[in-house]
């Protein structure tokens, strides 16, 4: 039984606007889909040094697939073979979301007034944390800054400013990544003397992820 014969196709009332902006009109939305982007931007996340552009809404859709697996489930017998399938694919999903958005946690925690910089500096259509997370890695940074004030900086009043530069934690946008090429890119420098070289689709390459981060944003490679 493949994914395809246990993921159920969304209907119209379970997908709206937001994901449309995502996908071009004519292309029929299915949970499938879905779960190929949410897993895509989980491998990516995974692999990528910075936190990359929030994947909230797909994850919406697919938490809502989740459900309605679950509620169909209901009707059958737990020792049918059928389940048993359902529930491991179910469990494999929710492996999947919860990975990535533990991944994601991690590096908001680690990288948090980067990447709350960086945000400052974004345009609304760009922003790569969700409300949510947003809310979060503010509060998680005033409280970082709260204890660092209760416990040192209090008594080193000339060290704040300078203390508060050395504590911002970046990624490292030159460690080596392996990039699989979506489609056919040419003319991608590959080097410090502006090496180019042609990437054709389903290549693979080991590169820094400087060079390629471009091309994950634009979803013309992914990592693996």
């Amino acid at each position: 039984m493949s994914e395809s014969d246990i993921i159920e196709p969304l209907s119209d009332s379970e997908h709206n606007g937001e994901y449309e902006d995502q996908v071009e009109e004519e292309e029929l939305i299915t949970a499938q889909k879905v779960l190929e982007i949410v897993e895509t931007a989980w491998q990516n996340e995974l692999c990528a040094p910075e936190i990359l552009q929030h994947q909230a809404d797909m994850l919406e859709l697919m938490l809502g697939q989740v459900a309605h697996m679950e509620e169909n489930m209901k009707d059958l017998d737990k020792n049918d073979f059928r389940f048993i399938v359902h529930q491991m694919e179910l469990e494999r999903i929710r492996y999947v979301i919860a990975s990535y958005l533990r991944c994601r946690l991690q590096k908001i925690e680690t990288f948090t007034r980067h990447i709350l910089n960086e945000e400052e500096s974004r345009d609304v259509s760009e922003k790569r944390l969700s409300p949510e997370e947003s809310k979060y890695a503010q509060e998680y940074a005033d409280n970082v800054e709260q204890y660092f004030q209760h416990v040192a900086l209090q008594y080193m009043p000339n060290m704040q400013r300078a203390e508060a530069e050395q504590r911002i934690v970046r990624p490292n946008l030159l460690s080596h990544v392996f990039i699989k090429a979506n489609v056919d890119v040419p003319a991608v420098v590959v080097g410090v003397d502006d090496e180019e070289v042609d990437l054709t689709a389903g290549s693979q390459h080991i590169i820094p992820y400087q060079l390629v981060s471009d091309l994950i944003h634009k979803n013309q490679a992914q990592l693996i």
